[in-house]
């Protein structure tokens, strides 16, 4: 584990002071569906600078298909919560109305605050209360009910009312805040031995994935204070074993034992999950480890927005910063088309040969924090083909859904546990517990 007291951290503290509320933003001008510009054509290169965006790989209306590397999609079921209790359901209709507030604050402020978007807000509030309220009376209203079901109506209420991104400020403050520290971290994490650098890098992950405006635990915690000072609060509490913790068979496949080393992963899937801390100072970093492994790298992102979840649209523009402080991550995001313009200068002051294996986005095919394997986008099954590796990141992802998905290749399952009744139900845990659950191909 890295050290509280170091310097990249106290960079971020700098940055992160003044992350505690969005600010209000005028919503671009869009031309096309959940508020993103349509792609000019299919098969473009992706550039780094973020006024002409173009992600040509990617569709806004994706094509949806089966993962090919589910084990059994006729037995496969994504929902871990059973709704079908009443008890269950009872609690998590309370979770998301206690948590509506909240995300009409967050909604209107996304538009500016504007006398038509607080309009909208409040009908979008009603709307809501209302599907909340005939569900409680009555359960089979809609069909079958699980809870991504239940956290993908909450988002398509908000599209409804023409709210496109209800986290789109706090997003960008808090990518910011990240990338001004990554270089750091990156420099601590290069001066580690490859075992410490392999643990550390799994624990940046499920700290960083404590930022989670869809928990409300988590939304009393921004309240109380900075993201950096939720940071150290979340590594300082984690403590091994985890709640679930197969860390030590992902280490054995990933380092081998004695002198037997193993071969790298051909392909990995990284399921991205929230923007800032997360992605930046979590993801982005085992992804370069990965590189750096001689692994292809497919980071997947929502295709629509969903709290504040980084959307693939968005993960270009993040790379490309990141890139600007570290060479892996640049030649990695030029082969896989992300960057246009090469920097020939050493940004890292590595001397070791740099891989040329690439880096790239796809997106899944979802506008909900969680994601059914059963309905994904024709890009996500595409890249899945030549994959070995998926790492499956955050609640919604991991544990809401797919906590017991089986695929054919080896599967890793990284969240920090920030619900107190999934914990107890799952885990055993509470708001600081770890799940990385690891699963070798079946």
């Amino acid at each position: 584990m890295l050290p509280i007291q170091i310097s990249w951290m106290e960079k971020f503290l700098q940055k992160g002071t003044e992350i505690t509320a969005p600010v209000p933003m005028t919503p671009p001008g869009t031309t096309g569906l959940g508020g993103f510009e349509v792609p000019l054509s299919k098969g473009s290169t992706l550039r780094s600078d973020a006024s002409a965006l173009n992600v040509g790989v990617l569709h806004l209306i994706p094509t949806l298909e089966v993962f090919p590397l589910l084990v059994d999609p006729k037995m496969y079921e994504p929902n871990t919560v059973d709704l079908s209790d009443h008890s269950e359901l009872e609690y998590w209709l309370t979770i998301l109305s206690e948590h509506l507030p909240d995300l009409v604050d967050k909604a209107v402020a996304s538009e500016g605050g504007t006398d038509d978007s607080k309009r909208r807000g409040d009908a979008f509030a009603r709307a809501f209360s209302a599907h909340l309220a005939r569900l409680m009376e009555e359960p089979a209203a809609y069909g079958k009910l699980g809870l991504a079901n239940l956290l993908e109506m909450r988002e398509e209420c908000l599209r409804e009312f023409q709210f496109v991104d209800a986290y789109r400020s706090i997003k960008q403050r808090e990518n910011e805040a990240s990338l001004a520290v990554l270089h750091d971290l990156l420099m601590e994490l290069d001066s580690l031995d490859e075992e410490t650098r392999l643990l550390t890098l799994i624990e940046g992950v499920l700290a960083a994935n404590i930022f989670d405006w869809g928990s409300r635990a988590c939304v009393d915690l921004y309240h109380k204070g900075t993201i950096i000072e939720i940071y150290r609060m979340s590594r300082n509490k984690m403590q091994r074993p985890w709640r679930v913790d197969d860390f030590d068979a992902f280490k054995e496949r990933m380092l081998g034992s004695g002198d037997k080393k193993p071969l790298p992963h051909r392909r990995a899937l990284l399921f991205v999950d929230n923007s800032g801390a997360d992605i930046v100072l979590g993801m982005l970093p085992l992804a370069r480890e990965l590189l750096r492994r001689g692994t292809e790298v497919v980071l997947v992102g929502n295709s629509l927005p969903a709290l504040n979840d980084v959307t693939a649209m968005e993960l270009p523009d993040i790379v490309a910063e990141a890139a600007k402080h570290c060479d892996i991550l640049r030649r990695a995001a030029e082969s896989g088309g992300l960057l246009v313009d090469a920097m020939t200068n050493t940004l890292d002051g590595s001397k070791e040969k740099l891989p040329s294996v690439p880096l790239m986005v796809v997106e899944n095919g979802c506008g909900s924090p969680c994601i059914d394997f059963r309905q994904v986008s024709s890009e996500l099954a595409a890249a899945a083909k030549d994959a070995d590796l998926i790492i499956l990141e955050g609640m919604g992802r991991s544990l809401h859904t797919n906590l017991y998905a089986q695929f054919k290749c080896d599967a890793l399952k990284l969240a920090m546990v920030k619900n107190q009744r999934l914990a107890e139900k799952l885990v055993q845990g509470n708001i600081y517990d770890c799940v990385c659950k690891y699963e070798p191909a079946y």
